[in-house]
C-alpha cells in the first residue's frame, strides 16, 4: 500500500526509473499511484535536473515501509543520455509504451539498450498504456518482448486506473525482494537500496553495525538480538530485515 505523509518514518529508501517515448502516459501512470489526482498542471509538476519529474512515495509491506522516489524520464531521444545516468541509481526500470502507437513499442529495446550499460539486470517490467484505445501492438507481440527482456508485462489504461496497481507492486516486490537479509549496507548499496532514517536509528541494527565493524556479519544475529525467521515478526523491536513478498500489497486503487 502506498502512503503519505510520513515525512523521513521509513526503513529503506530506493528509487524506479520509469522510461519511454512522449506521449505514452507516464505521467499519468504515476499519478495514479497517488491519492489523489495532481491538482496542478502537468509543467507545474516538481521538477527534478534535467527535465526529470520526481515524485516521492511511501510503500508499506508487512510493516515495513519504503521510501520510493519515481523518476520520470522524457521522452525525446535527446533525453537516453540522461536516462542512463538515473538508471545508474535507480533498483529497478518501468518500460512503457502506447498500445495504440506501434512506434512506441518499436522503439522500448532502444530505451532499454541506452540504459543496459550502466544497470544491466535491473528489476523491470514492461507496460502497454491505453488499453482502451484501438491497437496496433496485440497482446501476443508484447507478451513474446517482455519473454525476450525476462520480465512480466501489464495492459493498462492510466485514465480509468486499470491494472496500474499491479504494475507498479508487482516491480516494487521485486525489488524489496533483492533487499539482502540481513540489510548489510555494502550489499544494499549493490542493490541501490538505502537504509532509511527508521532503521538506522533502531538500537538493534546499531548495536549490530558496531558487531560488524569487529567481528563481522556472521553470527551477528543471536548477538545483536534480532533477527529470526520472516521480516518484521520475529523481534518485538523494529525488524531489520526486508519482508520476503511473495504476493505484493496493493497501491492505492484511486488516481
Amino acid at each position: 500500500m502506498l502512503l503519505h505523509g510520513l515525512g523521513d518514518s521509513y526503513h529503506f529508501s530506493f528509487s524506479l526509473c520509469i522510461l519511454g517515448e512522449s506521449g505514452v502516459g507516464k505521467s499519468q501512470l504515476v499519478a495514479c499511484t497517488l491519492p489523489e489526482p495532481p491538482q496542478l498542471p502537468e509543467s507545474t509538476d516538481a521538477i527534478a535536473d534535467h527535465g526529470i519529474r520526481t515524485r516521492a512515495h511511501t510503500y508499506e509491506s508487512r510493516g515495513a515501509r519504503y521510501q520510493i522516489l519515481m523518476w520520470e524520464v522524457p521522452g525525446a531521444p535527446r533525453y537516453q543520455g540522461v536516462a542512463a545516468r538515473y538508471a545508474s541509481m535507480a533498483a529497478g526500470l518501468i518500460l512503457v509504451f502506447d498500445r495504440s502507437r506501434r512506434a512506441t513499442f518499436d522503439r522500448v529495446q532502444l530505451w532499454l539498450k541506452a540504459v543496459e550499460s550502466s544497470s544491466p539486470n535491473l528489476p523491470k517490467v514492461l507496460v502497454g498504456n491505453k488499453s482502451d484505445l484501438t491497437e496496433e501492438v496485440s497482446s501476443a507481440e508484447a507478451g513474446l518482448l517482455a519473454q525476450q527482456l525476462e520480465c512480466e508485462y501489464f495492459e493498462t489504461c492510466a485514465t480509468k486506473n486499470q491494472v496500474v496497481p499491479e504494475a507498479f507492486s508487482t516491480l516494487i516486490a521485486k525489488v524489496v525482494a533483492q533487499i539482502p537479509n540481513p540489510p548489510e549496507p555494502s550489499l544494499l548499496l549493490k542493490k541501490r537500496v538505502q537504509i532509511g532514517k527508521q532503521l538506522a536509528e533502531n538500537k538493534a541494527f546499531r548495536a549490530a553495525l558496531l558487531w560488524t565493524v569487529m567481528y563481522g556479519w556472521s553470527g551477528r544475529c543471536k548477538s545483536s538480538g534480532f533477527g529470526g525467521s520472516g521480516a518484521m515478526g520475529a523481534t518485538a523491536a523494529i525488524c531489520v530485515s526486508p519482508p520476503h513478498v511473495s504476493k505484493p500489497n496493493r497501491l492505492a486503487s484511486q488516481c
